[in-house]
């Protein structure tokens, strides 16, 4: 669930060491929200450069805790893990995407128009210590919140049926698996301090943040359900379909994916995605 933009994944997916005092000071579940919507970010720097580098240690980590989820909580949402670039602003691909050694630069290559990188995994896996660096010059000057390019690494869980109808049941048990592969991505010390996904976001492949045709059917009829948007996610209570007396929740608009999450009020609450309101 989770197409992320390359600043903010730095500071969400990744858990940055330049970053981290910052959020062990929020308490170390906050490493948990970052992972929900994970993007690149440095709040340190106004804007992003023609390279920006981060810290490729955590990310061996974070995927081997990932494909240990049990494979019981695996049937009904799951994580892809196929990292891979998304131009949002319809602009240029970057100049390169390299892994930055204390003696060598190794080139990882975006297969393109996919975006994909195929060889990604290996090479942070074989160079654990190095640094993960982009050169993007066309977005040089922009904040380093800005979303044109977007990096999904593919490590949020999300529904494996998407045919636009989903039944309650099997919304009630992804939102319990979701969890559990959150729950993964933390300290276990803290475990206890994460909220539960209780939420479903609704991520149309356009990115698209208006014209969801979301209903919750109630008896063999279709009743519209409203979302809070947050950034190009649609957001609704699983806990509001359950009061409605909803049978199944219907997706229509257009290809899409489906995540278990939090609410909006508690991104919000740690700070995700408010450099904008910041200006």
């Amino acid at each position: 669930m989770t197409k992320v933009s390359l600043e903010r994944e730095r500071k969400l997916r990744f858990s940055l060491s330049n970053s981290g005092e910052t959020m062990q000071t929020r308490l170390t579940v906050i490493i948990f929200m970052f992972l929900l919507v994970p993007q690149f970010a440095n709040a340190s720097d106004k804007f992003r450069g023609e390279v920006f580098c981060f810290p490729a240690k955590k990310v061996p980590m974070l995927v081997d805790k990932l494909r240990a989820v049990k494979t019981e909580r695996r049937d009904v949402v799951d994580v892809d893990i196929n990292p891979k670039f998304l131009i949002k602003d319809g602009g240029d691909w970057p100049e390169r995407f390299f892994l930055r050694t204390k003696t060598a630069e190794i080139n990882v290559p975006i297969e393109k128009p996919s975006g994909h990188t195929p060889t990604f995994l290996d090479k942070v896996s074989e160079n654990p210590l190095s640094d993960i660096c982009v050169e993007d010059l066309a977005r040089a000057n922009r904040p380093k919140y800005d979303e044109g390019l977007y990096f999904e690494m593919g490590l949020s869980p999300l529904f494996h049926n998407r045919s636009g109808l989903h039944d309650i049941s099997e919304l009630e048990e992804g939102a319990k698996d979701g969890k559990a592969f959150y729950k993964k991505m933390i300290p276990g010390a803290v475990r206890i301090f994460m909220p539960d996904t209780n939420y479903l976001a609704v991520n149309y492949d356009d990115f698209r943040v208006s014209g969801a045709e979301l209903f919750a059917q109630v008896n063999g009829e279709e009743i519209p359900v409203d979302a809070e948007l947050f950034k190009e996610k649609h957001v609704i209570s699983f806990r509001q379909l359950k009061e409605m007396g909803a049978n199944a929740l219907i997706i229509r608009g257009g290809a899409y994916s489906l995540q278990p999450t939090v609410s909006v009020d508690t991104m919000k609450r740690f700070g995700w995605g408010q450099e904008k309101d910041k200006k």
